[in-house]
């Protein structure tokens, strides 16, 4: 019997299997998390073992031609109405404007008409749009991969973003480089339950009494830093901030709702599977304090030759300051988000009591406490606890002496 891995922490959901069987015997189905699984159908199945060889969630995922360390920038759009529609410095909107001035296409994740992530295909600004701005959802690439394949072997420039492992899957899908086909991930935190997300909407529209038409998980209207959930309704009215709109961004920081294979990500470094990483910039008051505004900074990441010609060819678009990977160095960048402590408790407490029942639970300020005190708990019975604190306290001690010896 043909298995492709043996643990959900061994699977990131990216489709290259499934895009790559001869025999289309596998589909992707989801599980009780609502996370998309590759399915073997053994009557299909030739056991060729392509679907294992293409895999890119190991250690030795593909990086041929990349730099060994990223070029690294703070950089935002020249365009402050670009910044206020994008999650951060508008480098997104950059970068595909200069794929769709050369007739290029671009694949990314967007709300569907059911409020599904999806990555969908772009060629107008007007359909690029829609990627713009955070999803924190992992969305669904189902059928993705082979038309890209069909686009760049006829020759079109395509943009390809997403997240680490979507990228590093499709570059093993493929398994040839092309010069036409630009590869961009995130700094990503981790890709939170689809299935959630469909109960949290089903929620907001039933607490509203209106459907969901426009949602914004990072609002600029209220600043640039920080969780600011806007929400619009068909019924005109909207909810910024309130209590139930927060609920999912809630769960989503308390990281007890990612796929488990967040939790054991191969890409949280600087060896990206990509030509160019962006994402937030965050500290950029500390090490670049004139050039934050609040509107929004981004991090970008020069990760090949490919990716630097591509920054330098949409450089009068942007405002940029050359950094390094020590005033950039987000959570996500050299380590994968910790698998929290009540993630079985909260799947089981979803089973039994339903979606409601753990937004009151756990989506709340007490939660987060609780959670800490846990945490402090289990570090205190492996005699950790002190150590974490002496730690803490070298870092801030360390973070001292380094402003001082910078104002000096």
């Amino acid at each position: 019997m043909m298995l492709i891995y043996e643990r959900k922490e061994e699977c990131c959901g990216c489709t290259a299997c499934m895009s790559i069987c001869p025999k289309q015997a596998i589909t992707m189905n989801p599980d009780e998390e609502g996370f998309l699984y590759p399915s073997i159908n053994q009557e299909l199945c030739i056991e060729c073992d392509l679907c294992k060889q293409v895999c890119p969630f190991g250690d030795n995922y593909r990086t041929s031609g990349n730099y060994d360390q990223p070029i690294v920038y703070a950089a935002k759009h020249k365009d402050d109405k670009v910044r206020m529609n994008s999650a951060s410095g508008g480098m997104f909107t950059a970068i595909s404007d200069y794929i769709l001035d050369i007739d290029g296409v671009i694949y990314g994740a967007a709300f569907d008409e059911n409020f599904v992530v999806r990555h969908q295909r772009a060629k107008t600004p007007e359909e690029r749009n829609k990627f713009r701005g955070s999803k924190y959802i992992q969305s669904n690439l189902i059928g993705v991969f082979e038309d890209i394949k069909n686009e760049v072997k006829k020759g079109r420039t395509v943009l390809f973003t997403g997240t680490p492992c979507q990228n590093a899957g499709l570059r093993a899908f493929l398994n040839k480089s092309y010069d036409n086909l630009y590869l961009c991930d995130i700094v990503c935190h981790g890709t939170p339950s689809p299935l959630l997300w469909k109960e949290y909407i089903g929620f907001l529209e039933k607490r509203s009494k209106s459907r969901v038409v426009n949602y914004f998980f990072r609002y600029k209207e209220v600043g640039w830093r920080g969780y600011n959930v806007y929400a619009l309704f068909d019924n005109g009215k909207s909810k910024l901030n309130t209590p139930d709109v927060m609920t999912y961004a809630k769960i989503f920081g308390s990281d007890l709702a990612l796929r488990p294979a967040c939790h054991n990500c191969k890409f949280c470094n600087f060896s990206r599977p990509s030509d160019i990483t962006i994402g937030d910039f965050w500290g950029i008051e500390k090490c670049m304090p004139d050039f934050d505004d609040n509107i929004g900074v981004s991090l970008v990441l020069i990760n090949s030759s490919k990716g630097q010609i591509l920054f330098q060819r949409i450089s009068k678009s942007v405002y940029c300051q050359e950094s390094n990977t020590y005033d950039c160095m987000q959570h996500n960048l050299h380590s994968p988000s910790l698998k929290a402590p009540q993630r079985e408790l909260f799947w089981q407490d979803y089973k039994d009591r339903g979606f409601e029942y753990v937004l009151k639970r756990y989506a709340t300020d007490g939660f987060v406490v609780d959670l800490m005190k846990t945490v402090a708990k289990v570090l205190d019975k492996l005699g950790l606890l002190q150590v974490v604190k002496k730690m803490y306290r070298r870092v801030k001690y360390l973070k001292t002496w380094l402003r001082k010896r910078n104002e000096a």
